[in-house]
């Protein structure tokens, strides 16, 4: 059997290759295809930023009285009451002048998280640099800011919750943790992570400022838009894009007729067994955070891939929030781990376009790369073995 040390550098040889390959698969996207990340992020056509566009409209309808999750715009509001009442001050500025101003919250938003999880780290600016200029501009930061989603303030949001863990301060870990929740439901995992890694007060806190912070938007929002944001969640179709990322979405892609690439085989229960994997992943990633004892290592980020990879939707742009680990990963000299986790988002949106209807068999397999990305970063992120 090979060595211990032989296999080692085999892994890093793997590591560093893919890193590679996924370099020059981006590179050779863009010179043939361009970039549309690029080409949306600099559009003054306001309707191409729908994400912004369907918050906006949802502000303004709060404003006028009416309900915020029945405006008539092209995608659907599923974003919690609390987060249309944030977006009430875009609701105030022309449709242009709201977009440039959430592209640069966002990107002082991402790039301050970075920074700050860099500084905490110790992390050399020889890695820390390069590190956060490929992430900035990696496919899922690109199509964040262009369509004005909500995962910069999220990302924001999970950083506090880590340096408040390291500076053991848990009611404010906690806190932070608890508004992240409540504009993102489907993370509620990481509201566990205080409890395990030993800040029982963290995860009660965390707890009560979901539950106050969502009942204080569905409040302002008022019942009837709490009942039809929920009949929207219920009534959403799986989304088996080769963009959504998540588990159950994958698997039903893969074994359904979805027209995302091929199936590898026409099945039923494609969705339940990504659902029982996502709670599998969930509970493994718990079960390791409590390794982070201080909270300063990649424990909440390993919860919170987990929680992306359970949830129903999970969007490429989702791999936003678990940058910041990649960062604690340079600064353990993880570097072989990190090339990988750094190189392989930088591969855009048109990846999935070479296989939709391409004929290739089973294309729905190379169509899923965004879930082998999310999955990677989840394994990679969880706390070493002590």
């Amino acid at each position: 059997m090979p060595s211990t040390s032989a296999t080692a550098r085999a892994g890093r040889a793997t590591a560093y290759a893919v890193a590679v390959a996924a370099v020059a698969t981006a590179a050779t996207l863009y010179v043939d295809r361009g970039s549309f990340a690029l080409a949306r992020l600099a559009s003054d056509e306001f309707a191409i930023h729908s994400d912004l566009d369907t918050f906006r409209r949802s502000a303004r309808a709060l404003l006028d009285g009416t309900d915020p999750y029945a405006t008539g715009a092209r995608d659907p509001n599923l974003n919690p009451p609390l987060f249309v009442v944030l977006c009430v001050p875009l609701a105030l500025l022309a449709p242009l002048e709201a977009y440039r101003l959430t592209v640069l919250l966002g990107a002082v938003l991402l790039a301050g998280s970075l920074a700050a999880v860099a500084v905490a780290c110790r992390l050399e600016p020889r890695l820390a640099v390069p590190a956060t200029v490929a992430l900035l501009v990696s496919s899922p930061v690109l199509g964040t800011l262009g369509l004005g989603q909500v995962y910069p303030v999220l990302t924001a949001g999970l950083v506090a919750a880590w340096l408040a863990a390291r500076a053991t301060r848990p009611v404010a870990e906690g806190v932070a943790l608890g508004l992240v929740v409540a504009l993102k439901p489907s993370l509620a995992p990481v509201l566990l992570v205080p409890a395990l890694q030993g800040r029982l007060p963290g995860t009660a806190a965390g707890a009560l400022t979901a539950v106050v912070a969502t009942g204080a938007g569905a409040l302002v929002t008022g019942p009837a838009a709490l009942a039809t944001w929920a009949a929207s969640l219920l009534r959403r179709p799986a989304q088996t894009y080769a963009d959504n990322a998540s588990l159950p979405a994958t698997l039903a892609r893969l074994t359904t007729d979805s027209g995302s690439g091929s199936p590898v085989a026409v099945v039923p229960g494609g969705f339940a067994a990504g659902v029982v994997l996502g709670l599998l992943a969930v509970s493994v990633a718990l079960w390791r955070a409590h390794r982070d004892g201080d909270g300063g290592g990649t424990g909440l980020w390993a919860v919170a891939a987990a929680a992306l990879l359970l949830s129903p939707v999970s969007w490429h742009n989702y791999l936003t929030l678990l940058m910041p680990g990649v960062l604690v990963l340079l600064a353990r000299r993880d570097t072989a781990l990190a090339a990988p986790l750094l190189a392989l988002p930088l591969i855009g949106m048109e990846w999935p376009g070479l296989w939709s209807g391409s004929g290739v068999p089973a294309s729905a397999v190379p169509a899923s790369l965004y879930c082998a990305i999310l999955v990677l970063y989840a394994v990679a992120l969880l706390p070493r073995r002590t």
